[in-house]
């Protein structure tokens, strides 16, 4: 069998990609080739593949730091600290210019590796339909609806950072290509709507292939997509499908929401996860935290306290501390769930949480002025981070609105989600919080494609 180390090497030397904007073969020198009828002679050579590309998912410039904890949550306004000019790409990060060369050179080496995923992905659909004959009982089922998924969830994130939003052009403005083959061709740009379209299209045969038995949360399920399902039709604007896949998700009742704050990644809610080697998390996480990024006493009391909020919030009783000397008190205070001291790292990197699929239920209810369905979901989880219901049985529609940005900025610090929030919404530069460093003239939610 093939080691792991070498087979995410093996994946990225075999993958072609081809697309409009940046069309290239990646070259293979003859000694690293490795027969891909040795890889997929088995169904374990499938599982190792897709091992491969969470591995890759997980790599710094993707998912282990860039577009979670680093340039994301920077500018999703996780952190208040001020930024060193020094710190090239977080302080540019900070003032959103996203025409300058480090976050154009990032967000290249972002579009580049996320497409390398594609392109794996499309080789492991490629031949499980080639050679079907080598799964046992499902389990091809299970590898191709596996694979259709994270193709999905790949390019719903492509289009989040390299296209505006809906509410910003709406949906027929170019946006990328969807692929969905290795070839040598060129693949055609795409309109935002179309893409969506091809991102659901592929969550519906993927939910037609995976069982809603398999709970496991670091590979991409029936109840992945079922969320991803919620988020993409929340961002295209279709909200009676966003609350419906929402609600099937949260009254399935499989994902039970915290009592406590012994688990501060509140693991149990996830409905899916990438993973970190220790290693690798300790050292991404404390390229971010010991700059020193994090959030201040001060901001922690008005994001959590201020308002309907609570001291005793789980997300921030004991949830911060110094990130060189595990102290929970000082200036400079990172988030606990990420880094806990100045030699430990947690690894777990949270894709999709219950907790989000509430707060789209409550947003979808609230705009079809169901205010009292939409405060109690919001309800639902404050009782789950030991916060009190709400004082008014149905808030205000406007009042809502504001309490799920809130929400977003508790529950997803440090995550990369709330900078997909106010690009989804729309929100004006001048209206985000900590503009500690300026925010350039022509600073934008939309990262530059490659030429």
């Amino acid at each position: 069998m093939l080691s792991r180390n070498y087979l995410v090497v093996f994946l990225a030397l075999i993958s072609a990609l081809s697309f409009s904007s940046c069309q290239k073969w990646v070259n293979v020198p003859p000694q690293l080739q490795v027969d891909q009828n040795e890889l997929f002679a088995n169904e374990q050579g499938f599982r190792d593949a897709l091992n491969g590309i969470y591995l890759q998912m997980g790599s710094q410039s993707l998912y282990g730091r860039d577009l979670t904890t680093g340039v994301l949550s920077i500018m999703g306004r996780s952190y208040d600290t001020s930024f060193k000019q020094a710190d090239t790409l977080f302080y540019q990060s900070a003032a959103f210019n996203v025409q300058h060369y480090t976050l154009k050179n990032t967000f290249q080496n972002v579009w580049d590796s996320l497409y390398l995923c594609v392109a794996n992905l499309n080789n492991v659909l490629a031949n499980a339909d080639a050679r079907q004959n080598v799964f046992s009982a499902g389990h091809y089922n299970t590898t191709k609806g596996e694979a259709l998924g994270l193709r999905a969830f790949i390019h719903f994130d492509l289009l989040r950072l390299f296209a505006p939003s809906p509410a910003a052009a709406g949906l027929s403005v170019p946006a990328i290509p969807y692929i969905t083959k290795v070839s040598p061709y060129a693949s055609p740009v795409l309109s935002t709507g179309a893409v969506i379209d091809s991102c659901i299209a592929d969550l519906l045969n993927a939910q037609n292939l995976l069982s809603k038995s398999d709970m496991t949360t670091s590979q991409f399920t029936a109840w992945a997509v079922k969320g991803l399902l919620a988020r993409i039709y929340l961002y295209k604007g279709d909200l009676a499908n966003a609350q419906s896949n929402a609600l099937a998700v949260i009254n399935s009742n499989v994902f039970p929401l915290a009592t406590n704050n012994t688990d501060l990644m509140f693991n149990k809610e996830q409905l899916f996860s990438l993973y970190s080697s220790g290693n690798f998390a300790f050292a991404y996480n404390k390229s971010v935290f010991v700059k020193p990024l994090g959030l201040s006493p001060t901001n922690q009391t008005a994001v959590f306290v201020t308002g309907s909020g609570s001291g005793n919030d789980y997300r921030k009783l004991g949830a911060f501390v110094d990130p060189t000397t595990g102290n929970t008190t000082g200036n400079i205070i990172s988030p606990k769930k990420y880094y806990t001291n100045g030699s430990v790292s947690v690894n777990t990197l949270p894709m999709i949480r219950l907790t989000e699929l509430y707060y789209i239920a409550a947003e979808a209810s609230n705009a079809s002025a169901d205010s009292l369905t939409a405060t109690n979901l919001l309800d639902s989880v404050r009782v789950h981070r030991n916060l009190a219901k709400y004082t008014q049985t149905a808030l205000k529609r406007d009042s809502i609105n504001i309490e799920i940005g809130k929400e977003y900025q508790k529950e997803f610090l440090g995550e990369g989600q709330v900078f997909f929030y106010y690009k989804r919404k729309n929100i004006p530069f001048a209206s985000l919080p900590y503009t500690k460093v300026p925010v350039v003239p022509n600073a934008s939610y939309v990262f530059v494609k490659p030429e």
